[in-house]
């Protein structure tokens, strides 16, 4: 299957409409199974209590997202003197990320971004690696504080074997990574094969430090980020307050960042389906009643995926010329 491979953007038009209605699909059996789970009736009542206004705020929150994560993108892609891309690019390779719909082609779009605006072949593979653990990295630390809220004021949900791995473990998980990465990437680079790809991923981890280590200084990417991560929550609990439940904010957060195992941009078909079933799972657990998570989560995944999706399949050509003309280019070897 060539979407799995990283060419989604070669597909024909009838195998990109399949692949919309598996998608489509996937959410749909989701929703109807967890509906099954929570009891039907449980969740018919929820349906009967929609609060319209939080729709909105739904939708303007999943805007204020995808701001963020424009200012995101650009700051992690192109914070490097003399590395710019026309807005006219910038905007679809932004949707292309942020929809999520050829996620696994995401890399593959990434990189040619990077090389267009400047870069050379290893740089661009590191700035857009660097862009997916910068995303999880932000969401790591969201969990981390919610965690340490949740605990420190005594909040039932989520219980503490939920909440403490997400106290304790990503501030020295970052720590450790960043001490690999200064330690061995210089070692690895330039050597052949896995140990090139390893020393690339090290050098990205070097990125994202470098982007914690200056957010006030050069805020673009990790604000950005965080206004992302931030817009995209938000949406998340507007979803939940359409059908009635309103949580509290660390409970909620500890309950998201669990959720999200795979991410838009990282998950296959954007994640269709995995979302739509573990994230209400996660969200109950963390103190939001089944029957409303269900309808809640497929309200707002349901926007996530299908909102951008126009206008990122409007850009389609450009992405495919982008990416066209890095595949035409010369793999150079210059260090990132």
């Amino acid at each position: 299957m060539s979407w799995l491979s990283g060419n989604a953007l070669e597909l024909r038009p009838r195998t990109v409409v399949a692949l919309l209605l598996v998608m489509l699909g996937l959410q749909l059996a989701a929703g109807i199974g967890l509906a099954w789970v929570a009891g039907f009736d449980a969740v018919r009542g929820a349906l009967g209590h929609v609060s319209w206004p939080w729709l909105g705020v739904l939708v303007g929150a999943l805007g204020a997202s995808l701001l963020g994560y424009h200012q995101a993108y650009r700051g992690t892609l192109f914070d490097h003197p003399g590395w710019s891309l026309p807005r006219k690019q910038t905007w679809p390779v932004v949707l292309a990320g942020f929809g999520g719909f050829v996620a696994h082609g995401a890399t593959q779009v990434d990189v040619a971004a990077a090389r267009a605006a400047g870069a050379d072949s290893r740089q661009a593979a590191v700035r857009a690696s660097a862009l997916g653990g910068l995303e999880y990295g932000v969401l790591a630390l969201g969990g981390c504080g919610a965690a340490i809220a949740v605990l420190v004021l005594g909040f039932p949900e989520p219980t503490p074997d939920f909440t403490m791995p997400w106290a304790v473990i990503p501030v020295p998980g970052f720590l450790v990574g960043f001490w690999i990465a200064h330690r061995y990437a210089e070692r690895l680079a330039g050597r052949a094969g896995w140990r090139d790809r390893l020393a690339v991923f090290l050098d990205s981890i070097t990125v994202v430090r470098r982007l914690f280590a200056r957010p006030i200084r050069r805020p673009a990417a990790v604000m950005g980020m965080a206004l992302f991560w931030a817009g995209d929550g938000l949406a998340a609990w507007a979803g939940l307050a359409m059908f009635g439940a309103t949580m509290r904010i660390a409970p909620f957060v500890v309950g998201f960042a669990t959720g999200l195992v795979f991410t838009r941009r990282t998950g296959p078909l954007a994640g269709a389906g995995i979302v739509a079933v573990v994230l209400p799972l996660t969200l109950w657990y963390s103190g939001a009643p089944l029957a409303v998570a269900v309808p809640g989560i497929f309200v707002y995944h349901l926007l996530t995926l299908w909102l951008p999706l126009p206008a990122s399949l409007v850009t389609w050509p450009t992405l495919r010329q982008m990416v066209r003309a890095n595949a035409s280019q010369p793999p150079e070897r210059i260090s990132a």
